[in-house]
């Protein structure tokens, strides 16, 4: 059972005021008397009661995050990074998932406010003037992370339009005369993080129209029978795949060693998102790095700039990406 300050107080032959002040880092404790304090907090498995700490001070330390899904790993480390950037700054994260679904977000989001969470970070499924309203109906700050919803929320992402277009040009520097992008279907707005993939649909076009090309795409559920359409259509050019997410690289890597087709001889192949188990994956995948963990991090202390400072004013943080070259180019 864990112990009460009185228990600590009564220990170490001290007042319950100095235990508290040594416990919370307040007032004037010598450091010796401190350091017995802290030691017998441990020994005896104190906990502070945070709902008390809430009544006494209107302050709960705790903040929302809603993820669109957990089976994603870009996602999972995303969650990771805002889980200890949000404990090393003394809150609390509490975390719900939606599933990429515009209904069960909201209800998710207004269930998060209802136990008085102090901000919101959120990887937003929905958009429109209807979902702006909403958010700003909740009255508590809110930072979104990866979709762009309005410049009344703090935002945090990289250019995935940038991004792309990078990654195209790396790949046509590399010798690909023939360079398909993959993606899901465009035109589904339901789809998984569809904002960014429309980003980088446009960075693909930008750099398609530096280079004097016309776009080449493959977007629908079917991509790995596109993939060998293209790779048996006989045109002797050197051809690459820019897949628009880790997934698609991976799963069109697997397919096509079943019918002995070898990277990169055969053909190149490029996604996006460095995550780390990539790092074990052969043969490596050149890949684009997109920050996952600093915007993730980026968006814990933005929000907790906007729920602390009463002057905080939206902004848009655009982090650096990188291109990660490896074996699959």
């Amino acid at each position: 059972m864990a112990a009460t300050v009185n228990e600590i107080a009564e220990k170490c032959g001290v007042s319950r005021t100095t235990v508290l002040r040594a416990l919370n880092g307040t007032g004037s404790v010598k450091p010796e008397t401190k350091d017995r304090i802290l030691e017998a907090a441990q020994e005896l498995n104190y906990r502070p009661n945070l709902l008390a700490r809430s009544l006494n001070h209107g302050r709960t330390m705790s903040i929302g995050v809603e993820a669109i899904n957990i089976e994603n790993l870009y996602f999972v480390s995303q969650l990771d990074a805002i889980n200890r950037t949000a404990i090393k700054n003394g809150y609390f994260a509490s975390i719900a998932v939606c599933d990429e679904n515009p209904k069960e977000e909201r209800k998710l989001i207004q269930g998060l406010c209802d136990r008085q969470m102090e901000g919101l970070i959120i990887s937003p499924t929905g958009s429109g003037e209807d979902f702006i309203r909403f958010l700003k109906s909740l009255e508590i700050p809110v930072v979104c992370i990866g979709n762009y919803v309005s410049d009344d929320f703090t935002t945090v992402m990289v250019n995935e339009r940038t991004a792309a277009r990078d990654a195209f040009i790396h790949m046509h520097e590399k010798g690909y005369q023939r360079i398909v992008f993959v993606c899901p279907l465009l035109e589904d707005k339901n789809a998984q993080n569809i904002y960014a993939h429309l980003e980088r649909y446009n960075g693909v076009k930008d750099a398609c129209k530096e280079l004097s090309l016309d776009p080449d795409i493959i977007g629908n559920q079917n991509y790995l029978e596109k993939v060998d359409e293209v790779l048996n259509d006989g045109q002797n050019v050197r051809t690459g795949f820019l897949c628009s997410g880790y997934g698609y690289a991976l799963e069109i890597i697997s397919d096509e060693a079943k019918k002995g087709r070898n990277i990169p001889n055969d053909f190149g192949i490029m996604g996006f998102d460095d995550l780390s188990i990539l790092r074990y994956i052969t043969p490596g995948l050149t890949t684009v790095d997109t920050n996952a963990e600093g915007v993730a991090a980026t968006a814990v202390k933005e929000l907790i700039s906007a729920i602390e400072d009463e002057d905080y004013e939206p902004k848009s943080v655009i982090l650096k990406h990188k291109i990660i070259d490896r074996e699959t180019l």
